[in-house]
């Protein structure tokens, strides 16, 4: 293969992306979470490297906030909102809105735990009904089974009926057992002899 040919076949190489909305909604938003990731790691570096206050604020398609700050987000917003003296201002600014703010992160996180606490609870609830309900399920079944049946008010042919499912198993459970002693012994247990072991006659 020549030189030539070699040249032709080699990729173009990295491509500049045209700055246009992205059209696909899926794309969008893989697209948004890559940008934001490299957003946070560029802020983190001039902080680091420079020794700078930068607060960064995005908000995504669907409403919900990113945000970047150093040292925190009230002192970078104190420091805008008194340009003027802004090493004073947001420490007396700090210092007057801290208790707010931790009172307004313990209020949320006792809140958030109770909503917690209450899932947890009612997640118990269902489980204890699944349980109840199984039971009460295979109780039922078990109810319905051929064995379990009153005698009471049943005519001679209906007994005879529920009976006969007794006398199957019975002889079933002799076939078993004359065939597992013929295997031990010499083998000659016949089958009219399964029919008259441990009971009577169906």
């Amino acid at each position: 293969m020549s030189m030539k040919e070699t040249k032709g076949k080699q990729t173009k190489g990295k491509q500049k992306i045209e700055m246009k909305k992205v059209e696909a909604y899926g794309d969008r938003m893989i697209t948004f979470s890559k940008r934001k990731f490299g957003i946070y790691k560029k802020m983190n570096e001039i902080v680091a490297l420079c020794d700078v206050e930068a607060v960064f604020l995005v908000f995504s398609q669907a409403g919900k906030p990113y945000s970047f700050a150093n040292p925190s987000m009230e002192e970078v917003v104190s420091r805008l909102m008194n340009p003027s003296n802004p090493e004073s201002s947001a420490k007396d600014d700090n210092s007057n809105t801290r208790p707010l703010v931790e009172a307004y992160k313990k209020k949320q996180i006792e809140s958030i735990m109770q909503k917690y606490m209450e899932l947890l609870e009612e997640l118990d609830m269902e489980i204890e009904k699944a349980k109840l309900c199984n039971e009460s399920r295979n109780e039922k079944e078990i109810d319905k089974m051929w064995w379990n049946f009153t005698s009471k008010d049943l005519s001679v042919e209906k007994l005879e009926q529920r009976h006969q499912p007794f006398f199957e198993l019975r002889d079933r459970l002799c076939d078993m057992r004359l065939s597992r002693l013929g295997k031990d012994g010499d083998g000659s247990s016949s089958g009219s002899e399964g029919r008259h072991c441990g009971g009577g006659e169906a």
